[in-house]
């Protein structure tokens, strides 16, 4: 009995390990099936985000909570004060994305932070925080000239 139990362990254990050697092999392989000739020539690599998701910096510049923030803090399943900290780190981030070789970055934005009143003034500090994104991508070639949020800042007359 010893010497079976012995072995099917043994055998579970072999049969895991070649399990698990098929699926890292399988996945290696399938990882390079896919090229950047296998798309359309005009076809953009990019990351995406939402404001909520990357900014943080709930608290800073006049930005005031929006609804999510307001969501977030009724209990206790965290929030997006910090999140990714984009808003210190935006430099960082889209240094990272030039590096792996990224082409476009959608990114939405935080009206709370644009427009903390919701209609009115514009918050300069947050307008030129969308400024200062927008041109750090340019400047990595992260972002093209018909971005619609380029419209945004030519209108409003941001320095």
């Amino acid at each position: 009995f010893f010497v079976s139990f012995f072995w099917d362990k043994k055998m579970q254990s072999f049969s895991l390990l070649f399990f698990i050697s098929i699926v890292i092999v399988s996945a290696i392989s399938y990882c390079d099936a896919f090229t950047r000739n296998d798309f359309p020539e005009h076809f953009l690599f990019g990351a995406a985000t939402s404001a909520y998701q990357w900014e943080g910096a709930a608290h800073e510049d006049g930005r005031t909570p929006s609804v999510w923030d307001t969501f977030s803090h009724s209990d206790d399943r965290g929030n997006g004060d910090i999140a990714c900290d984009g808003y210190h780190k935006y430099k960082e981030d889209v240094k990272l994305m030039a590096e792996m070789g990224l082409e476009a970055f959608r990114f939405s934005i935080s009206w709370t932070r644009l427009i903390p009143n919701g209609r009115g003034l514009i918050n300069p500090k947050g307008l030129h925080f969308y400024k200062d994104l927008i041109t750090e991508l340019r400047s990595h070639e992260c972002i093209g000239e018909d971005d619609g949020v380029r419209f945004l800042i030519n209108r409003r007359g941001a320095n």
